[in-house]
């Protein structure tokens, strides 16, 4: 068979000359697939609202979260005053970590569910007490006792148990164990969320807490007039899905003056994800004839006339959105992560460094082989002098004595070239991933690992972007196609 019918079985299809501008985009703005999506058969797209139609400023929300569960915890379920006083810390926590309320730790996972960074409270655990908390064994992190951080929501529960860990460790906090803390945090977060003063607060400072795309309104106007059906899944109750998305959405286009008209469907109160896996009633909101409570998905897609893979779903919890809507009803899924423009600045920012760290990498490879080679050679070298010392002559146990001193001086310094590459690559790995998070370094990988979080979104997401006005710019009646998959001897 010629090489040229090969190729293009076992290669990415190439870039022509000449496309690269006119069809290049900012990583930014960029929708990255992971399985062809053909828009021109999908009938109907869906949105989540937080996190996904609107952003939160942060620090500011989290410390909101932060400061309203504290205050829970102190005056209902009578805990120290001394929490009160506890400052909120941004960069304690990424999202994709594990809580651990049976040993009060929180961890980051590798693609095979091993525990690669840890801290108890906050503070980080070296390599002997993790392997002692969990071996190098898999993990079961939807075992009893155990929390993902799946959205960015999480991210202060995720301080507020360490602080309570902390004080636990510090005696200031007595007479319970670090599950029973866990159980006290994860009450105070969900009753913070869920008694109306947080949302309250933010919905009376709208400016100051919620972020305004310019592009939004756009993105959905542009895929409305291709013909697609757009509607809301939130579990948001309808008072705050209509404050947030009024906010970010009244008055941006002449044509469509309320958040509504853009919508041919709007669920709230939808109790994800047990909206994708049993029936509820579907409430009509008053006053509002698109607009329902409860429901489910099934409900759904029959008011759409859309099925299955003819719906694409837009979310930022990769449990409640992306893997439920997957596995349970077919959608197709688009994980937002919002990080992820972050994420994309850093890296081009650090190009330089980057390329330096895969250099150096690159030779300490080389020379970790070279290294093992003429040890071999070494020893093959000792084994011959002994085993033929008797038979030969004092020519040739001299040669193979000068060849021996050669090999040692060789590998000596070999080692010394290697020994001083391991130190370089490390120390430009470390400076790397404290670019990302000082303590848990990147959301997706952990050296050369990928991390849990990244696998799920590899498993379960059809693309995902950073934001939803990336929408604007794809056509909503072409395809986006993923990488072709390849094996290692592929890509030679």
């Amino acid at each position: 068979m010629p090489i040229k019918n090969v190729v293009p079985a076992l290669l990415p299809v190439p870039r022509f000359r000449g496309l690269e501008d006119e069809a290049h985009l900012p990583h930014a703005r960029k929708i990255f697939a992971l399985r062809d999506i053909h828009f021109r058969d999908i009938k109907a797209v869906g949105f989540d609202m937080d996190y996904t139609l609107s952003h939160y400023r942060s620090p500011e929300i989290d410390e909101l979260a932060f400061r309203k569960s504290s205050q829970l915890l102190v005056r209902e379920r009578g805990y120290d005053e001394r929490l009160l006083g506890i400052p909120y810390d941004p960069e304690f926590a990424i999202r994709g970590l594990v809580l651990d309320g049976l040993r009060g730790n929180l961890l980051k996972l590798n693609t095979e569910r091993m525990v690669v960074r840890a801290c108890h409270g906050s503070q980080p655990m070296e390599r002997e007490a993790i392997d002692a908390a969990y071996g190098r064994r898999r993990l079961a992190a939807s075992a009893k006792g155990f929390r993902s951080i799946d959205t960015l929501f999480e991210i202060p529960e995720s301080y507020l148990y360490a602080v309570m860990v902390d004080g636990k460790e510090r005696g200031w906090i007595a007479g319970k164990d670090c599950l029973e803390l866990f159980h006290d945090v994860r009450w105070a977060i969900d009753t913070a969320h869920r008694n109306g003063d947080m949302k309250a607060e933010i919905l009376a400072n709208r400016e100051f807490y919620i972020l305004q795309d310019p592009e939004l309104a756009a993105a959905l106007d542009r895929w409305k007039r291709a013909g697609k059906k757009l509607f809301v899944v939130s579990n948001s109750e309808w008072h705050f899905t209509n404050g947030v998305l009024s906010f970010l959405l009244d008055g941006q286009d002449p044509a469509r003056p309320s958040w509504e008209d853009y919508f041919d469907l709007v669920v709230t109160s939808s109790r994800k994800p047990i909206f994708f896996e049993e029936p509820q009633p579907a409430l009509p909101t008053e006053g509002h004839p698109k607009a329902f409570t409860g429901s489910n998905a099934g409900w759904l897609e029959n008011q759409l006339q859309a099925f299955g893979e003819e719906i694409l779903y837009v979310g930022d919890h990769i449990y409640g959105d992306i893997l439920r809507s997957k596995k349970s009803v077919s959608w197709q899924t688009l994980l937002l992560i919002p990080e992820l423009g972050a994420t994309l600045q850093r890296l081009e920012d650090l190009a330089d460094d980057l390329q330096l760290f895969l250099r150096t990498e690159t030779q300490r490879r080389r020379s970790e082989i070279r290294v093992s080679l003429l040890e071999d050679k070494l020893t093959r070298n000792r084994e011959h002098r002994h085993i033929l010392a008797a038979r030969l002559s004092p020519e040739a146990l001299q040669a193979l004595d000068l060849e021996a001193g050669q090999l040692r001086d060789e590998r000596d310094s070999s080692q010394e070239r290697l020994m001083g590459q391991e130190t370089s690559a490390a120390d430009l790995g470390t400076q790397l991933e404290a670019a990302f998070n000082s303590r848990w370094g990147s959301i997706f990988r952990d050296g050369y690992q990928q991390t849990r979080f990244a696998d799920q979104i590899q498993q379960y997401a059809s693309a995902y972007t950073g934001r939803i006005s990336n929408l604007y710019l794809v056509d909503p009646t072409v395809a986006i196609y993923a990488p072709v998959p390849t094996l290692p001897h592929e890509r030679i």
